[in-house]
């Protein structure tokens, strides 16, 4: 039985969202007795994080987006023998290393990037959507203030897309815009799913075309930030008469003003603001507007942290959302294919106090009845714990015939 989990605390996060996940597991995971210590390397000096785990080892670690091979391929949960669970936030593309490890347990918050992991062979994948702190409070005494609220960062995602025909075989160029168009064209279809299909039609058309030949990881994360970047903008342009205040990082190349100039003049962009911040706007906002079409068995956690806040949560129809949420009821689902309908729905809610509070309210409670980070823990020490035993029987009989040689 799991009696201890020891937590990483992520070196670095965007916004904070990490380390504010981190507090969140721990505590739920307390609640659950499961006695867990929060550890952070010292990049200058890890002998006290060693130790720590040296001497008294936990049944397994976890950390958020981790903890990926050092530069000679090593992992830190093999060399010590403790078996790591890493809770994938990020693209899933960034940590296919991962499947390397025979002592690494990968969750997804996404349906499909379990199956992309299996698809490679990998064992120990597990489901966990993101939760809410169920403690979440809300002020009742606050204005709303601001009645379409993005958070997001603003993705240059014409620039990139310009640098495909440099980087990759026009086959692939034509097979990633048609991924591209069936990604947005329905709520099912995963965009590696889409993009495995398109090149293979392009290759029936092609025969030059070598799939050895193509880099899939650098094709994945051009496609994927492609589409988080458009559906985002598409998302905001789609409001039409109300005020939009975005609070999102600008890109390198681009700032939000080449997305959203002329006659835009309903948009309002704010500087980024940390995590912390960013709750406490989403309780001073009657709508939340997300887009993320990249996820389509999962949620992203602005969903679930909007609905918690009793906000109007607009996002996009997926898998998920439709099995667990009811439109209309308890959330705003709208389909990337007809855009254009976000702007008359934001109308209506806006225009309709009673009807808005009511949805949102219903929001809140579905969410911090089912959707919360102990309903998630849970579920993962069910699932967890014989795979963590069948770990460490393998450690330990692998040891065994190390001994004997």
């Amino acid at each position: 039985m799991l009696k201890r989990i020891d937590l990483f605390m992520p070196p670095r996060s965007q916004y904070g969202v990490l380390h504010h996940f981190t507090y969140n597991l721990a505590e739920a995971l307390e609640r659950h007795e499961i006695k867990t210590r929060i550890l952070e390397a010292d990049y200058h000096n890890p002998a006290p994080f060693i130790d720590a785990l040296i001497k008294d080892p936990p049944d397994c670690t976890l950390s958020l987006n981790g903890l990926l091979p050092d530069e000679k391929g090593n992992f830190f949960c093999d060399m010590i023998g403790i078996p790591h669970v890493s809770f994938i936030v990020d693209s899933q593309n960034l940590f296919i290393p991962l499947t390397y490890s025979p002592l690494t347990v990968i969750v997804c918050s996404d349906q499909f990037s379990c199956e992309f992991f299996r698809g490679l062979k990998s064992k120990n994948i597990l489901f966990m959507p993101h939760g809410v702190d169920k403690n979440i409070h809300i002020d009742k005494e606050v204005d709303r203030c601001y009645d379409v609220t993005v958070l997001c960062s603003l993705i240059d995602y014409e620039s990139n897309r310009s640098e495909w025909k440099d980087k990759y075989d026009p086959a692939i160029c034509r097979a990633m815009d048609e991924a591209v168009e069936v990604t947005l064209s329905d709520s099912s279809t995963s965009y590696i799913q889409a993009l495995v299909e398109a090149i293979d039609k392009q290759m029936e058309l092609h025969y030059s075309l070598n799939p050895a030949q193509i880099d899939f990881i650098s094709v994945m994360d051009d496609l994927e930030m492609f589409l988080k970047g458009k559906s985002r903008i598409d998302a905001i342009k789609a409001v039409k008469d109300a005020r939009v205040d975005i609070f999102g990082a600008v890109a390198e190349t681009a700032g939000w003003e080449k997305y959203l100039s002329g006659t835009d003049t309903n948009y309002v962009v704010h500087e980024p603001v940390p995590y912390k911040q960013a709750l406490e706007i989403l309780g001073q906002s009657k709508i939340l507007l997300n887009a993320s079409p990249w996820i389509k068995n999962g949620a992203h956690e602005r969903v679930f942290y909007g609905l918690a806040s009793e906000t109007l949560v607009f996002t996009n129809e997926n898998i998920y959302m439709k099995e667990h949420f009811e439109n209309d009821k308890n959330i705003v689902l709208y389909q990337t294919s007809h855009m254009e309908e976000i702007n008359r729905r934001v109308n209506e809610y806006l225009s309709d106090d009673a009807k808005r509070e009511k949805v949102a309210k219903a929001g809140r409670e579905l969410v911090l009845k089912e959707h919360t980070w102990d309903s998630r823990v849970e579920v993962l020490l069910e699932e967890l714990e014989p795979v963590i035993v069948k770990l460490k029987q393998e450690l330990a009989k692998k040891n065994e015939q190390s001994k004997s040689e």
